[in-house]
């Protein structure tokens, strides 16, 4: 999955193939061995408040806070593995080579937004729905209709979330073009993942954290509406989710 996403905008040639597959694995590797762990923990500790009373607001907030971190914490680990690749792709025609691909991708994203806006709310609605139904079981009606109101109050019909995805792959190009040293493709990687603000200002630190602060409100008010079988079900899926993280990281 992995290989499939780099060579979507990467182009990698004959030479690139077994260096790219090396820092996969180590990928990979670290993952399973660093990250999963963690994983396991935090769905297990979810797993027994869905078994016990369930979450209050401050519990909500401390477990976005925590998923927040694991995704820092991921993005920085993988930092120094897409450094050793995109180290390869600094010559001019690799990075055209990526500029192409990233503005194919953004451009057909965009094709989103000509369809009419009941149709896209529509769809943001049931695309969560059958997200979090992964989790829960089936939701009744209540709780579909507060993600309905979720997504018709934080949805942006001008598709400004794409703007700054636009930004933020134009400024890679841009670096990855001034043929920077591994090293300093590694700082430049975590910087962009970690805290993008440092380069595109702190209105991008607020449109996320607005964001998150929204995905909170959600949590909450659909966690704490689940009835006695959902909540076994949730505690069961993220167990089972826990369990299968730790054989991972076990594995030789």
């Amino acid at each position: 999955m992995v290989r499939e996403r780099v060579e979507t905008y990467l182009d990698i040639g004959e030479n690139d193939v077994l260096a790219l597959e090396a820092e996969i694995s180590k990928l990979v590797s670290w993952h399973r061995a660093e990250m999963l762990p963690q994983y396991a923990v935090f769905f297990e500790s979810q797993a027994k408040l869905a078994e016990g009373s369930g979450w209050n607001r401050t519990q909500i907030d401390e477990m976005v806070a925590m998923l927040r971190t694991m995704i820092k914490d991921t993005s920085q680990g993988a930092a120094p593995y897409i450094a050793n690749v995109l180290v390869n792709h600094t010559s001019k025609s690799k990075a055209d080579h990526i500029q192409i691909e990233m503005d194919k991708a953004l451009s057909k994203r965009r094709e989103l937004y000509d369809e009419p806006l009941a149709d896209q709310i529509d769809a943001a609605i049931d695309k969560t729905v059958t997200n979090l139904e992964r989790f829960f079981g089936t939701l009744t009606e209540y709780q579909i209709t507060i993600i309905s109101e979720h997504k018709m109050q934080m949805y942006d019909p001008t598709g400004e979330w794409l703007d700054w995805r636009d930004k933020r792959q134009k400024d890679l190009v841009r670096f990855l073009r001034t043929e920077p040293l591994v090293l300093d493709i590694e700082d430049y990687v975590k910087v962009a993942l970690t805290t993008p603000e440092k380069f595109f200002g702190q209105a991008y630190r607020d449109r996320a954290d607005q964001w998150w602060a929204k995905q909170a409100w959600l949590l909450f008010n659909l966690m704490t509406s689940l009835d006695t079988e959902q909540r076994q079900t949730l505690a069961s899926n993220l167990r089972g989710y826990s369990v299968d993280m730790v054989e991972l990281a076990n594995k030789p």
